[in-house]
């Protein structure tokens, strides 16, 4: 597990090319998470399962923009270029090109 600055990411989690993590502080991954190419991620960010000994964790897709303080959590998939707004709270799959925005999140791409 990498642990400096507040940011906790095992090693076991496949991380695609070009990630970039903006403002690493907060930034917590579960260890059976999946993370594709060239997403972005910004402090505050939590992506993990649902605990009650669930181990089941997201597995976000490719290009995907993930806003501050934002969860996403569960047996979920985040399809390619989608986009997770700040404080964004995702806890069912979303398309690919998705706009998922609140608590919980919805959809608002047209």
């Amino acid at each position: 597990m990498l642990g400096h600055l507040g940011l906790n990411i095992y090693y076991t989690v496949p991380i695609g090319f070009g990630t970039k993590i903006y403002h690493p502080f907060g930034i917590v991954i579960n260890a059976k998470s999946v993370i594709g190419k060239n997403v972005k991620l910004r402090q505050g960010t939590t992506i993990g399962n649902k605990g009650n000994n669930n181990f089941l964790s997201p597995r976000i897709g490719d290009n995907v923009d993930v806003g501050s303080n934002s969860i996403i959590i569960g047996d979920i998939t985040i399809g390619d270029y989608s986009k997770i707004g700040a404080g964004s709270v995702v806890t069912k799959d979303c398309s690919i090109n998705s706009v998922m925005v609140g608590n919980p999140a919805r959809n608002i791409k047209k």
